[in-house]
Order: C-alpha cells, then structure tokens, then sequence
C-alpha cells in the first residue's frame, strides 16, 4: 500500500492518521548540561527556531552553527482530537537522532534511546490529550573515540576545510 501523503516516513505501515513532526521547532544549545536540572521539560526556556529533521549544522535548519555542542533541546506543541485518541495506540517515532535521546511528553518522561543509526520509537497514548500537547526533546553527543559514529567527526575541526587525499 502506497501513502500519498508526503514524508509518510513507513509506506509499509501506512495509517489513516498520522502526524508529521518534521517542520519548526523551539531549539536550545545547553553546553552546561543543565537542561535537566531547570526542567527544560516542564518550562522551556526561550529559544532559537530550528527546523527538523536538519540537524543545527546545516543552512537548512535555519541555524547553521558548526561548533561543537554536546548537549540540545527541541520543543514543540502538536495537537490532538479526541477521534485521534479514541481507542487507539499512540506511537512516536523517530527515524534517528545521535547519540542519546531523551524524550518528555507534557512534562512526562516517556524514555531515551540509545544509539544513532535506527528507527526507535515510544508509545505515547498514556501521556496524550486532547487538544495541546507539547514535546521536549534532549540530545547528546560527545566527541569520545570510543562513541560509535558515521560521518560526524570526533575533532573539533570541520572537515569541510581540510584537504583529503
């Protein structure tokens, strides 16, 4: 079965109801760790925009930073109607994000993922409403040798100014 609705992010399990997430986000460095401890989750700070799934490196992300931050925050509000509840599982998914996600629902931790290069996902519809719901997101990343990773560097240097052989 083929989805018409674009970004449709599984066309093997296509569903009648889903939301996209991907668009403008309320985005924070938080280089002192301290997210966490002032409750980013419950009182988002005032932010910068950031638009997902670019990641804050990139011109397309709006915010086209590339020093080293170990640790960001997303945030953003989604609605729900009560026929998208009724009866029905809820289930958030990201298709990846590095290295350690943390995820709050309405100021509910819902779980973290660890890891990179997979699809992970939550269930969420114990944590939902009606109506305004918002979601806070916490991403870590570290230049350690021994974190597996891609093409992301692990040296505080861009690569895209070095000559490659």
């Amino acid at each position: 079965m083929k989805s018409d609705r674009k970004d449709y992010p599984r066309p093997q399990f296509v569903r009648k109801d889903w939301q996209n997430l991907n668009g403008e986000w309320d985005f924070i460095f938080d280089d002192n760790k301290q997210g966490e401890l002032k409750q980013y989750f419950l009182h988002f700070p005032e932010a910068n925009k950031i638009k997902v799934p670019f990641t804050y490196e990139t011109k397309l992300s709006g915010i086209e930073d590339e020093t080293i931050h170990e640790a960001v925050w997303y945030h953003r509000k989604f609605l729900l109607t009560k026929e998208q509840l009724q009866d029905k599982s809820m289930i958030l998914n990201f298709e990846g994000s590095d290295y350690i996600t943390k995820v709050w629902i309405n100021g509910n931790y819902i779980g973290e993922n660890v890891g990179a290069y997979s699809r992970f996902s939550f269930e969420i519809e114990d944590y939902v409403v009606e109506g305004e719901n918002e979601i806070t997101v916490k991403v870590e990343d570290s230049l350690s040798k021994d974190q597996p990773r891609g093409k992301q560097r692990y040296k505080k240097e861009s690569w895209k100014n070095k000559t490659i052989l």
